[in-house]
């Protein structure tokens, strides 16, 4: 039986946000907290948070202590206003999807608009949205409960509960559109709600059954097992392993499992872990060590002959003979060749005294399986590990050759999740027997015992060496938005998008890649969490740390311009290195818009006008590298009209004079 596991199952963002917020007030105040209502919709998990001093409260009536959460589902205002009144301490884990949507009511119906919300009328989230909308929000189900609405003549606010169905939620739109009503539509649909239903369908259509892990109250999954049903699936909604029945694997092949936003990660290995176990029965079951039942003669004979489907033993009778190659050994597509030789001597079994050609059925494997079981005992006793190679792959798991045959659960091959065990066929990997059971036809072997043996001496190996400040080796295993995960040698530590680079990292897919090898530095280790933070960027140079001679006052530098904004535009000197050309720098003649001089990707050379190393500012212009143009002025009128009236002075002081003398 194959186990599929859906993406995006278990616990959403929001709802992990809010337990890791539980846990550690808890551990931080040593404190009682307490919670209006369950913090989620799983009863398991409400029990393990009492544990840790996390309570859940119908009301503020029941309250006595001082912190109080707000769950993820959100409350209505009047919720806050009491708290503040009662002098509580509240901390706030509403999903940032429910706020959104509370935000959207909340103003639209302070704008005068009527807010429907489709969703459950009795839901925390929805009876939370209702209260922020005021005596404005109605809260329905589906399109006939609207069908009773006077919507005609009204400015309507459409948001949907984050769990809701997407088709659901389009039925709604189609038929306000075709009604022409006055609506302003909000898909409030959390989009990981949308991508965990998607991924529940798409599974649904490749297995025999799906499991549906998840409260019996918890309105998404209960969404999550309707839609597998609808798809023609059959589906079982279940709240931990203890609701799993045997009975409803029979003659199922494949099973996917999916799981709820308020499901905890501890819950779905439970049930993955029960879904193996009952797969390696069912695999005990079908491939046993012993094969058939009948017990035959061992006699002794010798190879005379070699085909490719068998091989022909004199074994002293008036006939030959026969090993069919299936009989040689229990591996696949072996060579007769490389197991046997003419004339060597062997000992086989009688299986079968004639078949239908007068020839006697022999067996060599069931002899070497009976030679073998003895020191296999042994083996296990003193829990000694073995080399076996890989020889086939059935449900459940894989054979081994171990003289026998030995099975190998899927989840015993590897400590990590195996998305395709076939890659394990034809490897010879070390083993520990952890159940012989001859008479029973049962030999199981693990791998994972002997892994997890190495990696906590790897890991404990790091933890007594490791030192902030180090520069270490390690391989990429996985990438998230945030940044890659870096395994150092059975630990893995966190490298932050924000340590990738000294310049702006958008996609650490850019800088690395999974698999790769990198050397990377140790920024702070946490011992009690286990947690390790390492950086990239400080293995480099960093540009800054050598401005003040590469940049100085009156250096001409080049770059690119990549970004324009109203007062002038930034230029990329080199990575993480950025500089303004401020718009009365550009040109001598004046720029009304920067965008009339400069366009983004162009390439500009400019002279540096001031360094701020201490704020990573630089001032740049373009004008300054060419010379300021001299303008010629025209003289002024009065100027030229006087200079036209000085000759006629001197002309008359000329006359006078000379009729003087």
């Amino acid at each position: 039986m194959e186990i599929l596991i859906a993406p995006h199952a278990g616990f959403c963002f929001g709802v992990r946000m809010a337990i890791q917020k539980g846990e550690e007030l808890a551990k931080d105040r040593k404190v009682p907290i307490v919670t209006l209502g369950p913090l989620i919709h799983n009863p398991q998990e409400v029990k393990r948070l009492e544990k840790l001093g996390i309570y859940e409260r119908g009301s503020f009536e029941e309250i006595q202590e001082s912190i109080v959460l707000v769950r993820t589902h959100g409350v209505a205002p009047s919720v806050y206003a009491e708290a503040e009144r009662r002098g509580v301490e509240l901390h706030d884990c509403t999903c940032p999807f429910v706020n959104k949507v509370q935000k959207i009511a909340h103003e639209h119906s302070q704008n005068g608009y009527q807010v429907l919300i489709l969703g459950n009328k009795d839901h925390p989230e929805v009876q939370g949205i209702l209260g922020w909308a005021g005596d404005n929000g109605i809260a329905f189900q589906s399109v006939e409960e609207l069908t009773h609405l006077d919507l005609a003549q009204q400015k309507v606010c459409l948001v949907a509960q984050t769990t809701e169905n997407l088709e659901r939620f389009e039925r709604v739109v189609t038929y306000l559109q075709e009604r022409k009503v006055d609506c302003a539509v909000f898909n409030t649909i959390c989009s990981a709600t949308r991508e965990r239903q998607n991924a529940a369908l798409t599974l649904a259509k490749e297995v025999d059954l799906m499991l549906v892990i998840g409260g019996l109250n918890s309105a998404n999954t209960q969404k999550l097992a309707d839609l597998c049903r609808q798809n023609d699936c059959r589906t079982q909604h279940i709240e931990s392993v203890a609701d799993i029945q045997a009975d409803w694997f029979k003659g199922v092949e494949k099973v996917g499992i999916t799981a709820g936003a308020s499901t905890p990660d501890w819950i779905i290995r439970e049930v993955t872990l029960k879904m193996e176990e009952l797969t390696m029965e069912q695999a005990l079951e079908q491939y046993t060590v012993l094969g058939e039942v009948e017990k035959h003669e061992i006699i002794t004979g010798t190879v005379v002959k070699i085909k490719q489907d068998e091989v022909l033993v004199d074994i002293g009778g008036k006939s030959e003979g026969i090993i069919p190659v299936r009989e040689l050994s229990f591996a696949k597509d072996i060579n007769p060749e490389e197991l046997v030789k003419v004339g060597e001597e062997i000992k086989v079994m009688v299986i079968k005294e004639e078949n239908s050609d007068g020839n006697v059925l022999l067996s060599k494997r069931r002899v070497d399986q009976i030679a073998v079981m003895d020191k296999l005992e042994e083996v296990f006793k003193n829990e000694e590990v073995i080399e076996a190679k890989v020889v086939d792959v059935v449900k459940g798991g894989v054979i081994v050759d171990i003289g026998t045959r030995g099975f190998v659960p899927a989840s015993r091959l590897d400590t990590k999740y195996i998305e395709d065990i076939n890659t394990f066929v034809g490897q010879t990997l070390k083993f520990k027997i952890i159940k012989f059971e001859p008479e029973a036809r049962k030999i199981v072997l693990s791998r994972r015992e002997i892994l997890e043996v190495e990696e906590k001496a790897k890991k404990d190996e790091l933890w007594n060496s490791i030192q902030e400040g180090q520069t270490r080796k390690g391989i990429v295993r996985r990438l998230a938005n945030f940044g890659a995960f870096v395994d150092l040698g059975g630990v893995d530590g966190l490298l932050h998008v924000s340590e990738m680079g000294w310049g702006r990292v958008k996609n650490p897919a850019d800088v690395v890649k999974v698999g790769d090898e990198i050397e990377v530095y140790v920024l702070s280790i946490d011992n009690e969490k286990e947690k390790i933070s390492l950086g990239l960027k400080q293995l480099t140079v960093n540009p800054w740390a050598v401005a003040a001679e590469k940049y100085a006052v009156g250096n001409e530098v080049s770059g690119k311009v990549v970004r324009l904004v109203p007062f002038g535009a930034f230029v990329e000197l080199e990575d993480a290195v950025d500089g303004l050309v401020h718009i009365s720098q550009i040109s001598w003649d004046r720029v009304e818009k920067v965008e009339d001089a400069l366009t983004v990707g162009q390439e500009i050379t400019a002279k540096v006008l001031e360094l701020d190393v201490e704020n990573k500012k630089i001032s740049l212009s373009i004008k300054q590298l060419t010379e300021k143009p001299v303008k010629e002025v025209a003289p002024k009128a009065e100027e030229t009209e006087a200079e036209e009236e000085i000759p006629t002075v001197q002309e008359e002081m000329g006359s006078t004079i000379a009729d003087m003398m």
